[in-house]
């Protein structure tokens, strides 16, 4: 019996080795999981976190994935930072609420363990953590021999955060007259890829090109030119630290993700029955990315409906708290304007517009 030889998993395409050596680099990478909080290290069956003292808390759950991104990623060979669009997308949305992100767990599935991929692509998930100030407590990297063919991957995450009940935002605090402030995005973030990858493709974009806007190259990619691939693979901004502050120095009612859907769905979400958000689109710069797309053949309305038009957050304030407000968002190190106002609904839509987008 001792020299038995059977069928063993490796041979059908998982290796446990590897995802233990996955595992070993993992450990040396990530940094978010060093908190007073956390109890315990990596490697058990979960994660377990204390909480902060507060009087009457509530906790706040998001989730979310990063869509098609990801194939714009594993083109251009780049995995660094698609971690990082998988934190914002639910880190943002529990922002959003009033709450402050906690802790994240983050799940990834791949056809074929590779190390350092994987390695890469969860030390991204760190990087976002960090960023948004909450703890990577813990995660699952599974192997899905023949599911996931030629390097495909999927990954999709969670984040728990915590606020006091009172101090939660949302429409029930809404009033009439309430300025909307627009918090600027860094890209198109992690929406829409699905429309811009069949533009890819309709005009036989290669990602290599340079990315070229009114006026020469575009510059928003930490250098002097970009590549079109470089400018799709621009991390989602992280808004957690600012909506944090924020909400301690002025009186925020309710905030709107600007994430799948545009302006209709997430900022509609904002807003109480019998207001309406309206939103002055020429009061700010949707961005030369948006422009480009506009270029390609998407209409005003898609645009509007699909992608953040250079608005990653709509916040929902007094209006006699915008100068401070729009102060710190600055020291923050991010862009805000005011981009419209509460107003009686009637008979309209929850979402309205005037002006049009400066394309």
């Amino acid at each position: 019996m001792g020299d038995e030889r059977g069928f063993t998993y490796k041979e059908a395409g998982v290796d446990v080795e590897a995802g233990n050596r996955a595992v070993d680099l993992l450990k040396q990478r990530l940094k978010s999981t060093r908190s007073p909080l956390v109890l315990g290290g990596l490697g058990g069956f979960g994660g377990a976190i204390g909480l902060p003292k507060l009087k009457d808390p509530v906790l706040v759950a998001g989730t979310d994935g990063v869509g098609t991104k990801i194939e714009i990623a594993r083109a251009m060979g780049r995995l660094g930072t698609i971690g990082i669009d998988l934190v914002a997308m639910s880190v943002n949305d529990v922002s959003a609420c009033g709450a402050v992100p906690l802790f994240f767990l983050d799940y990834l599935v791949v056809g074929r363990v590779v190390p350092e991929e994987v390695a890469e692509i969860v030390a991204g998930v760190d990087e976002g953590c960090l960023q948004a100030g909450c703890v990577l407590l813990g995660g699952e990297t599974a192997e899905h021999p023949g599911q996931f063919p030629g390097g495909d991957f999927d990954m999709a995450g969670f984040a728990v955060g915590i606020a006091e009940r009172e101090a939660l935002w949302g429409p029930h605090l809404v009033r009439e007259g309430d300025a909307l402030v627009g918090i600027c995005s860094s890209g198109l973030h992690s929406n829409g890829f699905s429309l811009v990858r069949h533009l890819l493709k309709e005009h036989a974009i290669d990602l290599g090109s340079m990315f070229l806007s009114e006026g020469g190259a575009f510059c928003l990619y930490r250098g002097p030119t970009a590549t079109v691939g470089d400018v799709l693979l621009i991390p989602t901004a992280i808004y957690s630290p600012l909506l944090r502050d924020l909400g301690e120095a002025v009186a925020v009612r309710a905030a709107a993700h600007i994430t799948g859907g545009g302006f209709p769905d997430n900022v509609g979400r904002a807003v109480p029955d019998g207001l309406a958000a309206e939103l002055d689109l020429a009061s700010w710069s949707p961005g030369p990315v948006v422009k480009w797309l506009h270029s390609l053949g998407v209409s005003h309305d898609e645009l509007l409906a699909t992608f953040n038009c250079g608005l990653g957050m709509v916040v929902v304030m007094d209006a006699g708290h915008v100068e401070a407000a729009l102060r710190l968002i600055g020291e923050h190190g991010h862009e805000g304007q005011v981009v419209g106002r509460v107003v009686p609904r009637g008979e309209g839509a929850a979402v309205r517009y005037t002006g049009a987008l400066r394309l």
